[in-house]
């Protein structure tokens, strides 16, 4: 209970430490995220093929922008909303590692991370690599390959930086 109780307070401080900056206007590279999110699902992929980038965000993007609109502060809240979810997600893999108090340190580290602060507020994918990132380690650590399979996936399916995680991943279970 007093877990969940902390997890909780560092994520709305987390929340509450991320939000001066949604409403500020978009620099070219969100511009062209929630314009790419804006098509019909079934042409994102085709559009990616330029850009290179793979289309997870990108429909996650589209379902938001559905829910929330195509303003700055609503495109905004889904690379928040991962970034919350990064907090309990840090603690459940540093946790795996070196017990409660690791994951106490992790899940604090991430919540006032400058570095998620920036990316909390871009409607860009970087939150989101994070937070399946740490799912992936966790899942790793704790022998859970179904966990792992579909962290890596869906990673694989939001940035090409998966490639190096997965990599690293098969060097340690190699050794």
């Amino acid at each position: 209970m007093r877990v969940a109780v902390a997890l909780l307070v560092l994520t709305a401080a987390s929340v509450a430490l991320r939000t001066g900056a949604l409403d500020a206007g978009f620099w070219i590279d969100e511009a062209i995220a929630v314009g790419i999110a804006s098509h019909d699902p079934a042409e994102i992929p085709g559009l990616l093929r330029q850009d290179g980038s793979p289309p997870l965000y990108y429909l996650l993007l589209h379902a938001w922008i559905e829910l929330a609109g195509t303003g700055e502060p609503a495109t905004r809240s889904l690379s928040l909303l991962f970034a919350a979810l990064a907090v309990p997600t840090a603690w459940w893999a540093a946790a795996a590692v070196g017990g409660r108090r690791a994951g106490a340190v992790a899940a604090a580290i991430v919540a006032v991370c400058p570095f998620f602060a920036h990316y909390a507020q871009e409607a860009r994918m970087y939150t989101l690599v994070a937070v399946l990132s740490l799912a992936a380690t966790a899942a790793f650590v704790r022998r859970r390959p179904i966990g792992l399979v579909v962290a890596l996936t869906l990673l694989l399916y939001t940035h090409t930086w998966g490639v190096f995680l997965y990599a690293a991943f098969a060097v340690v279970a190699l050794a």
